[in-house]
């Protein structure tokens, strides 16, 4: 008796929290479990709704999975073949850089740019990739991996970047050409469960904080405490003028 086909499950692609945590998609798997580490390649528009990006593509690992949905964490981007091409045209310099940098949450980035000048000596070329290197090293250090990735989206980031290599030479165009995450998958998702919970436990011990603050001006009316330290500390806490809202009176 022939064996029963086994029947494929459809999980629904979901982006990570940075990217608006939305669905982009679905992937066929044997069962749940299966789509665990694989690779998924989107266009930027699908992820992003953004038409002035058509040029990008992001790339995915499946991490997390459940019955219904694969949630996905990001492993780098890519300018397509196309749109590189059509910068690197006659009579024009192409200056590369490739370099591991580390961001703030331990993430380690390989970046690839591209920069497109006119034929310039080989010591401009130098300089221009040094200019390159300390922006990059000031940017990803002090930026979580998420952080740094929207920066890299954004225009304004690019912009800064192209004005401070004019001051070396003018600059035709700057891209990141490629971004890849050289930190493993298993170890990319314990810091971002390290982070949700650091992020959770700073909510818990601001409300418990501000709850302590209220119970102690409640009890001051009755011990004859410093009301006014209480009311400058629960504004610092709350990062609100009460004391110009009508708490001095209390």
């Amino acid at each position: 008796m022939p064996k029963a086909k086994k029947v494929k499950v459809w999980l629904k692609l979901i982006t990570p929290e940075f990217l608006g945590k939305k669905e982009v998609g679905e992937i066929p798997a044997n069962e749940p479990e299966a789509a665990k580490g694989r690779r998924v390649i989107l266009s930027a528009i699908d992820v992003l709704g953004d038409f002035n990006k058509y040029y990008l593509k992001f790339i995915f690992k499946v991490g997390e999975v459940d019955n219904q949905n694969a949630y996905l964490y990001f492993d780098g981007l890519e300018c397509t073949r196309d749109y590189i091409a059509r910068m690197i045209r006659r009579k024009v310099d192409r200056t590369d850089l490739v370099v591991d940098k580390i961001t703030k949450d331990g993430v380690k980035l390989r970046i690839k740019t591209i920069t497109v000048t006119r034929r310039v000596p080989k010591g401009i070329r130098t300089k221009i990739r040094k200019k390159i290197n300390e922006i990059l090293d000031k940017e990803v250090s002090a930026s979580e991996m998420d952080k740094f990735i929207l920066k890299v989206l954004s225009d304004d980031f690019k912009n800064s970047i192209i004005s401070a290599l004019h001051k070396i030479y003018p600059v035709r165009y700057f891209e990141f050409r490629k971004i890849e995450v050289k930190t493993p998958l298993e170890e990319l998702m314990r810091i971002e469960k390290e982070k949700k919970v650091a992020k959770e436990g700073t909510k818990w011990i601001g409300s418990k904080k501000i709850f302590l603050l209220f119970f102690q001006i409640y009890l001051s009316k009755f011990l004859s405490l410093s009301i006014l330290h209480l009311v400058v500390e629960l504004e610092a806490c709350l990062r609100l003028p009460l004391l110009n809202l009508g708490m001095k009176s209390i």
